[in-house]
C-alpha cells in the first residue's frame, strides 16, 4: 500500500491485492473506500498482475502490470486511467513478460523493472521511454565474483544519492530467468 495525500488534503491509502483492483481507502473514515478500480489487462480479476506494489506521487498512482505486460498510470484523486503502455520485450526473453517488481518513482522519472530482465525509466507523463538497459546478461563484477542477471521481480529499483540500483535474477512463481547481480546505474557526466 501507499499513503498519499489527494490534492484537496485529504490522507488516502492506496492499496490493491494481486488481483489488480485499486482502491482509494480513507483512514479517516475506518477504510472506507473512496473509489475503486480493475486495472487488469491478463485476465478478468487479474490473478497475480499487480505484484509487488506501486507508487505514488501528488497527482497519479503508477503500477506494473504482470500478465498486462505494461504500465498503467492513474489519477490519485480518481482512479481513472491516464495512461496504459505495453511493453515491448527482447526476443530471448519473450516468454518472461511483464513488471513483478515494485515500480519506483522520482520526479520525472517512473523506473520498472521487467520479467524479461530490462530496467525501463519512462516519463511519468505517458509511459514513454526515456531508457533501458538489458541487465539479463553477464557482467564483470567489481569482486570478480562471476555475474549473471535475469528476470527482476520483487523489490524494485532503488534510488539513493543520484544513483539506481537494482537485483537481477528472480525466479518467483512466475517462472523467472535465475540470476545473481547487484548492479548499480550513475548519471553520465
Amino acid at each position: 500500500p501507499n499513503l498519499a495525500t489527494l490534492p484537496d488534503g485529504r490522507t488516502v491509502i492506496i492499496a490493491t491485492p494481486k488481483q489488480a483492483v485499486v482502491r482509494a481507502l480513507d483512514p479517516d473514515k475506518n477504510g472506507a473506500t473512496i473509489w475503486e478500480q480493475d486495472i487488469a489487462r491478463g485476465l478478468g480479476g487479474g490473478a497475480g498482475e499487480t505484484v509487488f506494489g506501486g507508487a505514488v506521487d501528488n497527482q497519479t498512482i503508477y503500477f506494473g502490470l504482470q500478465l498486462g505486460n505494461g504500465l498503467v498510470a492513474m489519477n490519485l484523486s480518481t482512479g481513472v486511467e491516464k495512461w496504459f503502455r505495453r511493453l515491448q520485450n527482447p526476443e530471448a526473453m519473450a516468454a518472461h513478460k511483464g513488471i513483478v517488481a515494485a515500480v519506483s518513482l522520482i520526479p520525472g522519472v517512473l523506473f520498472a523493472a521487467g520479467m524479461d530482465g530490462i530496467l525501463r525509466a519512462v516519463s511519468p507523463t505517458d509511459g514513454s521511454p526515456i531508457w533501458e538497459f538489458d541487465t539479463a546478461q553477464e557482467f564483470k563484477t567489481v569482486n570478480g565474483v562471476p555475474a549473471k542477471g535475469g528476470s527482476i521481480g520483487a523489490g524494485g529499483p532503488s534510488i539513493a544519492n543520484g544513483m539506481v540500483f537494482v537485483g537481477s535474477g528472480y525466479v518467483g512463481f512466475q517462472n523467472g530467468v535465475p540470476g545473481n547481480v547487484l548492479l548499480a546505474f550513475a548519471p553520465a557526466f
